[in-house]
């Protein structure tokens, strides 16, 4: 993409610029071109004070735009993300001012880029989205791959790996209809990291190897260590070091002419530090690694954690223990501070969209409040012409209500999400740290007790990260998701022993995607609250179907309850949020109460979805 700019330039300046100061413009637009240059070689550093340098000369808008957009890549490679966003923002005002639809644009993908590397993916997914709708309005066709492109990384980063290849599939098709082999190729790379990161070391292959003599002709060096990067991590985990060497003489090759801090070069040098120390040559490996660590404290190309782990790594092997326990803490004492930054960056997102609630939920009560005061004028009215206030007192009571009972609504969201939010504290404080604080201290006595608390971390982790992820029901069916969700909570059902029968003769793919969702959201929020007030009996759920209709059926025993204090099933926001749930999808929902027994149906007509 960085290629099309640099010719667009030229054209954007001489249009904008007109009269003004031609000898300061031309300098500045010349600085420009050296600034894209810079960045696009790896030079972060340079880019960064020329760029400051260009500025200082007051260009015209459209340069000054470019060079602050120039500015926020050239930030955000260095890892000051705060920083990038904010000159982002500008630039994107500025741009937005002259109509300057190709800045933006560039721009969008720049705020995307920083806020993903800040963990803010929902922010990140915003501009890449907002971006590719306007590359669509304006058919441009080069931004709309390259946004695509953008979405691919971030999907993939997030182990969203099927949205991942669909966006990717979506960049490579636009691309060959453009007719535009950089992009292509780039979205075929994109495609081959999406499989690598997946441990799918063949596919990975096999979606790069078919167009590597293509990649070679292009001759492009960025894109060629971006195939290179996956195809050599691919083998060398594959064990195939007779693949290795072939493509990593290739791979010095091209690196001579790419700048030696690029995000290509030391990807590459980060596969040859690990076969360095596969064939135990620890002394270069420890070199080589040094030297990676120094380049990437440039543009922060690779975690600092990762490479502080590598070293102490090599050094174990070098029986330098002493010296790899320290680095091997210090790795992880970044790491614990990664992740709580993480979680502290998602519920400040969080925060966000909770407070917008919130606003929202304040200027329906102020409406609320100012309907109210009309509602004393009409009555005025009403003395005067009878026929006509009544008419107006009913339809205003309507709205009324309707205003009340979406306030109402939007409250009973606010207290789930808080609800939500404090669960979620519990069980990152209460399981994950614990468990990670007990490896921690163990690490130095008893590896493989660490080890199992590490486990018990995964499990956690991973179940905590499973109940937070709508299921996705395009692959699988309504019974194979709960009986993963009853195996995942059979271990944690305390005193209950839950129960599953599942009718086998019924072709569960028949449901509709949103029927299957709706349907498991109900089982799980019934089974957690049977489990959570239950009285310890057994827990049954059956799942029953045949060509009219769908039944599901949730026993539990409860504690007998006296007088007034008995609980009735029509109380409460998980009362109402089960209903609401049946209701959008058409379903009959029955709670019933017998003695110590509590039941829930849900009955759903199969074909009324038509």
């Amino acid at each position: 993409m960085r290629k099309y700019l640099l010719l667009l330039l030229p054209l954007l300046v001489f249009a904008c610029n007109g009269g003004s100061d031609k000898t300061a413009s031309d300098k500045a637009y010349a600085m420009l071109e050296r600034v894209a240059e810079l960045n696009a070689g790896g030079n972060k550093p340079a880019a960064l004070a020329l760029a400051d340098s260009a500025l200082a000369l007051c260009p015209a808008d459209t340069t000054r735009c470019w060079l602050m957009s120039e500015k926020a890549v050239t930030l955000a490679d260095m890892g000051r993300m705060a920083d990038a966003i904010d000159v982002a923002q500008r630039a994107y005002t500025l741009a937005h001012k002259l109509n300057d639809v190709e800045a933006m644009l560039n721009l969008r993908g720049t705020m995307g880029i920083a806020y993903r590397r800040q963990g803010m993916t929902d922010s990140a997914l915003v501009q890449y989205k907002k971006g590719i709708e306007t590359a669509l309005a304006e058919h441009n066709t080069e931004y709309e791959i390259y946004l695509n492109n953008c979405v691919t990384v971030l999907y993939s980063e997030s182990n969203r790996f099927a949205e991942a290849l669909r966006y990717a599939a979506k960049a490579e098709k636009a691309a060959a209809a453009a007719n535009d082999t950089i992009q292509r190729l780039s979205a075929r790379a994109n495609i081959g990291g999406i499989y690598l990161r997946q441990a799918d070391y063949h596919a990975a292959l096999d979606a790069l190897l078919p167009c590597w003599q293509e990649v070679k002709s292009v001759g492009y060096n960025v894109l060629t260590l971006k195939f290179l990067s996956v195809i050599l991590k691919s083998y060398s985990s594959l064990g195939d070091y007779h693949a290795v060497d072939k493509y990593m003489s290739y791979a010095d090759r091209v690196m001579g002419g790419v700048a030696a801090n690029s995000n290509g070069v030391l990807g590459i040098l980060e596969v040859k530090a690990h076969l360095l120390g596969a064939q135990h040559r620890y002394g270069e490996q420890l070199t080589l690694i040094d030297s990676l660590m120094a380049s990437s404290a440039q543009n922060q190309a690779m975690p600092l954690e990762k490479m502080l782990r590598m070293k102490a790594h090599c050094l174990e092997k070098m029986n330098r223990k002493a010296e790899a326990w320290a680095l091997m803490n210090e790795a992880y004492t970044m790491l614990d501070s990664v992740k709580q930054s993480d979680i502290e960056k998602s519920m400040s997102e969080f925060a966000v969209k909770y407070k917008t609630l919130e606003t929202e939920a304040a200027l329906a009560e102020q409406k609320q409040q100012t309907a109210e005061k009309a509602n004393q004028v009409l009555w005025l009215v009403v003395a005067v012409v009878v026929l006509a206030g009544v008419v107006c007192v009913m339809l205003y009571k309507r709205r009324i209500a309707a205003q009340r009972a979406l306030l109402h609504e939007k409250q009973s969201y606010i207290d789930g999400l808080e609800n939500e939010r404090e669960r979620i504290a519990k069980e990152l404080h209460d399981g994950v740290c614990n468990d990670i604080l007990a490896a921690k201290l163990l690490l130095a006595t008893d590896n493989r007790q660490a080890e199992h608390y590490l486990n018990d971390v995964w499990r956690n982790v991973r179940q905590l990260s499973h109940e937070l992820m709508p299921p996705c029901f395009e692959d699988v069916s309504l019974d194979t998701v709960v009986r993963s969700y009853v195996a995942a909570i059979g271990n944690k059902a305390g005193g209950n022993n839950v129960t599953l029968h599942i009718d086998s003769t019924f072709d569960w793919q028949r449901l509709p995607q949103q029927v299957a969702y709706e349907t498991y959201r109900i089982i799980q929020e019934a089974t957690a609250n049977a489990m959570k007030h239950g009285n310890g009996d057994t827990i049954d759920i059956s799942l029953r179907a045949d060509d009219d209709s769908m039944c599901v059926r949730i026993d539990n025993g409860i504690s007998p309850h006296t007088g007034d204090s008995q609980p009735r099933a029509d109380h409460g926001i998980g009362r109402q949020t089960l209903q609401k749930r049946a209701d959008r999808i058409g379903a009959k929902l029955t709670i019933t109460e017998e003695g110590t027994r509590h039941s829930l149906t849900l009955t759903y007509r199969l074909g009324s979805e038509a």
